[in-house]
């Protein structure tokens, strides 16, 4: 029921942390896995060329989350390559540091565009393909226990995760009707390189907060994300599945 042969996936931001895991453990269930990447192409190809030894076929391309034309454009490239997109993975995004009396204006817009407005684009247009070819869809998008709490010096980053789990719960009942599951995956601290220096800091106080532990993965992110698209989670739509290793107990 983890087999993913045939299956089409398009993931967000798939060229580093959380989406290069993703669509590293897709290729290995036997999908065919598209991504985007904004500036790093060697990564990207690394990523695509450690699955090539895979069943499934890797795509990616250069593309801009934040503008809408852009997201159009990429789309339009992988349903020429892969005829049809079968999962949505949203995954990118971005997480800054600044107190809500020192933020520009920019940077608040800078994350509301990447983190939110993204999220918009590409679930706009992959519901559009999914209807018009009756596509029983599944749709992840990546949320945070930080929209479920709030966080201190990123409230920008807050909201838009927020407004992440809203949108996958107003969408799960909308689109059910349509054969269209809609969940989220909301993880605490990762350890990537979005959260690195953060992690050097104060590391071992997370570790200690967390019941686990440890301070989970970027393969602890995909794996849960692979569950939901799967025919295993096939009753599950609106939920909001935390994996912070207990650090965040959110109902």
């Amino acid at each position: 029921m983890l087999d993913f042969t045939n299956k089409n996936v398009l993931v967000t931001g798939g060229s580093r942390g959380i989406g290069a895991a993703t669509v590293k453990l897709f290729s290995q269930l036997g999908a065919n896995v598209a991504f985007n990447y904004n500036k790093n192409y060697r990564a990207s190809e690394h990523i695509a060329n450690s699955c090539a030894k895979n069943a499934g076929n890797i795509f990616f391309a250069e593309c801009d989350v934040s503008d809408y034309q852009e997201v159009q454009r990429f789309i339009s490239k992988v349903v020429d390559h892969f005829k049809r997109i079968d999962i949505l993975v949203n995954n990118a995004g971005i997480w800054e540091t600044c107190a809500i009396d020192e933020m520009p204006v920019d940077a608040w817009r800078r994350t509301i565009q990447i983190n939110l407005d993204s999220v918009y684009y590409f679930t706009h247009e992959i519901v559009k393909h999914m209807k018009e070819h009756n596509i029983q869809g599944s749709i992840i998008n990546i949320s945070s226990t930080a929209g479920q709490r709030g966080e201190a010096m990123h409230s920008h980053y807050a909201a838009t995760k927020g407004a992440i789990i809203s949108f996958t719960k107003s969408l799960a009942t909308e689109l059910g009707s349509d054969g269209i599951r809609v969940n989220s995956v909301a993880p605490g601290w990762v350890n990537t390189d979005m959260s690195a220096e953060a992690i050097a800091k104060d590391g071992e106080r997370f570790r200690k907060d967390m019941p686990v532990g440890f301070i989970p993965e970027a393969e602890d992110i995909a794996a849960p994300t692979v569950f939901l698209a799967s025919d295993m989670a096939r009753a599950i739509t609106g939920e909001i599945l935390n994996v912070n290793g207990g650090n965040t107990l959110c109902g």
